[in-house]
């Protein structure tokens, strides 16, 4: 059975800058791939990965319908790993896997999918954001 000090035993092998916070959580930070705060959570009997990436417009704000079919579209066909969430204080980049049968490459998978989506997506994304 995988155990935290497995999760980073893989983050160090792969390379990724981050830090342990402790309790089973580390926060990423690569900015070559566009990975700003991603924290990963090892919450037995899963792994848990999170980035903000911005703020969700007040209801009734322009272009906030736009934005959030976006963020669905993207969900649809855009992402592999993760998903956009809306949770109270903001959107979300989010993924979880199973803790037992992690390895280093389905880590290095979703870490790399999120950076994807942050250099990629996100960009045009802000845009609506700003609106």
């Amino acid at each position: 059975m995988r155990t935290i000090d497995d999760v980073e035993q893989f983050l160090k092998e792969s390379g990724i800058s981050y830090q342990d916070i402790g309790d089973g959580l580390f926060i990423v930070t690569d900015h070559e791939s566009g990975v700003r705060n991603l924290a990963i959570k090892v919450d037995s009997p899963v792994v848990i990965f999170r980035m903000r990436v911005g703020d969700a417009p007040a209801p009734g704000a322009p272009k906030r319908e736009a934005l959030f079919e976006e963020l669905l579209r993207l969900n649809g066909g855009g992402l592999l790993h993760s998903a956009f969430s809306l949770q109270d204080d903001g959107i979300y980049l989010s993924a979880a896997l199973p803790l037992d049968n992690l390895d280093q490459n389905e880590l290095q998978a979703v870490v790399e999918d999120m950076g994807l989506a942050a250099s990629q997506h996100l960009p045009r994304l802000d845009l609506h954001l700003a609106s």
